[in-house]
C-alpha cells in the first residue's frame, strides 16, 4: 500500500512538473504582465472591477492549472507594488489559476455557453474565497472606494457585513471574471496554433 502511495504521488508530482515546459516558462511572466497592466489600470482609474486575472486564465489555458497557479502567485507578489493589500489576496488568484486550468482540461472553454459557465464558477470561487478576506482583514473595506461604497450601501440598507460583502462581491465579480475570460479565449484563439503549447490543443 505504502508503495503504490508513494508510486501515485510521485506520478501527480511529475505530471505537474511535465507542465513547466520551455514555453510554459515563457508564458507566466507574459501572463504576470497582463494581470500587472490590468491590476494597475483599474487602481489608478479607481474602479469597481479589477482585471488581474486575464493572464491568470490566459496561461490556464495555454498551458494548465499549475502554470497558472504560479502565475497567478507571482502577479499578486508584484501587485503588491501599486497596492500593498493585494497580496493578502494571493491564495485567491492562485485557486483561480487552479480552477481555470481543470475546466480547460476538461473542455470548458470550447463553446459560449461553457465560456460563460467558466466564468461563473471562477466568479464563485473569487467571491468565497476573498470574502472572508475582506471581512476578517480588512473590516469589509477594500482599495476600491466604488466597491466599498456599494458594501456600505447593503449594509445601510440592514444587511450582515458578510451578507454586504458577498453581495457587493457577486455583482462586481460577475462583470471582472467575465470580461476577464472572455478576453483571456480571445487572445488564446488569435495565437496560431503552431506557437500554442501543446496543452492548448485541448482546451480551446
Amino acid at each position: 500500500m505504502a508503495d503504490s502511495t508513494t508510486q501515485a504521488e510521485g506520478g501527480f508530482f511529475s505530471r505537474i512538473a511535465a507542465d513547466f515546459t520551455t514555453r510554459a516558462w515563457v508564458l507566466i511572466p507574459i501572463g504576470v504582465g497582463i494581470n500587472f497592466v490590468g491590476g494597475t489600470l483599474v487602481t489608478v482609474l479607481k474602479l469597481p472591477i479589477f482585471l488581474d486575472t486575464i493572464g491568470t486564465i490566459l496561461v490556464a489555458l495555454l498551458a494548465g492549472p499549475w502554470v497558472a497557479a504560479l502565475t497567478g502567485l507571482i502577479t499578486n507578489l508584484v501587485l503588491v507594488i501599486s497596492d500593498p493589500t493585494l497580496i493578502a489576496y494571493a491564495p485567491v488568484n492562485v485557486a483561480i489559476g487552479l480552477i481555470a486550468g481543470y475546466l480547460a482540461l476538461w473542455g470548458w472553454f470550447k463553446t459560449y455557453p461553457k465560456i460563460v459557465a467558466s466564468g461563473l464558477i471562477i466568479m464563485l470561487t473569487g467571491v468565497i474565497l476573498s470574502a472572508p478576506i475582506v471581512v476578517l482583514a480588512f473590516g469589509g473595506v477594500t482599495s476600491s472606494p466604488s466597491r466599498s461604497a456599494l458594501t456600505a450601501f447593503f449594509l445601510a440598507t440592514g444587511g450582515s457585513i458578510w451578507q454586504s460583502v458577498f453581495t457587493t462581491g457577486v455583482i462586481v465579480e460577475i462583470v471582472d471574471k467575465l470580461i476577464s475570460v472572455f478576453v483571456a479565449v480571445f487572445v488564446a484563439r488569435a495565437i496560431p496554433e503552431r506557437y500554442r503549447p501543446q496543452k492548448a490543443q485541448q482546451t480551446l
